[in-house]
């Protein structure tokens, strides 16, 4: 079985190289077509006093459609100023619902008196609505560097992954609140995921092996965390330095991309998932593979360690191997549903799912 699943990855990697040209084209083709829009758009804001700009032209200096069918657009009050909003034109039903829910976390956060320092660090909200029968959002710009772009030239501050852990941790120390883990509390935190895997389990390679793999991470979870009392804060959900942007000098400058966002969750899944994200795009493996090989182990070097010792004890959670074992494995259950309801395709990625999902049920169980 194992050389018929290498070839079909190996023919959609391939595949996905030779649509790369073809889905470029086809981005510049829908920017060009709401560029124009996007123009009319900031002037009837401007009109309208809407959008807080500096002048009566405010233009759109540079645009980028994302693989979540978002249109986002960089814009100036004039061409040669600094860019000072993000306008956003969501492209599909699920990219209007992604970026209502961005917009709907960012204004709830701005609203919490506990954050008042933090939310210095994320967008604010300024318009929002239809316009010519398309949806829009706009909001402030945040100034920086996107982290990811310095991580893949090996340019990011030498205390990126300090800094970045650091400053998300302010809004889960912020709105963190200690509850103990009863039926109900396990289920928010594991048992929809886990009902979402068992039923993908169906159309899984070996769907037996890993059907009772699957339960032996349940049993693994329920063990470890029934009964046991967490704190549960608002977290990013998607904290990977593509979110993160950061000044020319080192530091923070803003966190972006709140639509995943949500109440109620474990804080240290947002620092395993920068760390096993950082790791990825350095080794350029995939993320199942550095939680298997790096998170579970805690292969740390001496600064991270420190860092997740720090981390540990600013959440008062137990700093013993057994704890983390359950909280990695947490961590994947998370990363691994949210992936697969997003993008319906990875439900059938043969790749995809080898290197995120099988190697972790095959090697990452104690």
């Amino acid at each position: 079985m194992a050389i018929p699943a290498l070839r079909s990855a190996r023919i959609q990697r391939l595949l996905q190289r030779v649509q790369r040209p073809w889905s470029r084209m086809v981005a510049r083709r829908v920017l060009e077509r709401n560029d124009a829009l996007a123009e009319r758009l900031l002037a009837e804001l401007a009109r309208t006093g809407q959008g807080e700009f500096g002048s009566d032209t405010p233009r759109a200096v540079s645009s980028l459609l994302t693989r979540s069918d978002v249109a986002v657009m960089l814009v100036a009050d004039t061409p040669s100023d600094a860019v000072t909003r993000v306008l956003k034109l969501p492209l599909s039903a699920e990219a209007v619902q992604s970026t209502a829910t961005h917009r709907q976390v960012v204004s709830t956060l701005h609203s919490m008196p506990m954050l008042r320092s933090f939310v210095a660090l994320i967008p604010r909200a300024l318009a929002w609505g239809d316009f010519e029968g398309q949806h829009f959002y706009l909001e402030t710009a945040l100034g920086g560097r996107i982290a990811s772009d310095l991580v893949r030239q090996g340019t990011a501050p030498a205390m990126f992954k300090q800094d970045a852990v650091r400053a998300i941790r302010q809004l889960h120390i912020g709105t963190a609140q200690r509850r103990v883990v009863d039926s109900v509390g396990f289920a928010r935190l594991a048992g929809d995921d886990l009902a979402r895997l068992y039923e993908e389990s169906k159309h899984w390679t070996d769907s037996a092996r890993m059907r009772d793999a699957l339960q032996s991470v349940e049993a693994l979870l329920r063990r470890k965390f029934l009964g046991l009392t967490l704190p549960f804060a608002w977290t990013h959900g998607d904290y990977w330095p593509g979110n993160i942007l950061v000044h020319a000098g080192g530091g923070v400058s803003g966190i972006i991309d709140w639509d995943r966002a949500i109440p109620n969750q474990l804080p240290l899944l947002d620092v395993l998932h920068l760390l096993a994200y950082l790791r990825k795009m350095q080794q350029r493996t995939e993320l199942g593979e550095q939680i298997v090989e790096y998170l579970l182990p805690a292969a740390f070097d001496r600064q991270e360690q420190v860092l997740v010792d720090e981390t540990l004890e600013h959440y008062g959670l137990p700093a013993d191997r057994d704890f983390w074992h359950a909280a990695t494995l947490l961590y994947w259950l998370r990363f691994t549903t949210a992936n697969i309801v997003r993008y319906q395709r990875l439900q059938s990625d043969t790749f995809w799912l080898s290197k995120n999902v099988f190697t972790v049920l095959k090697r990452g169980l104690p």
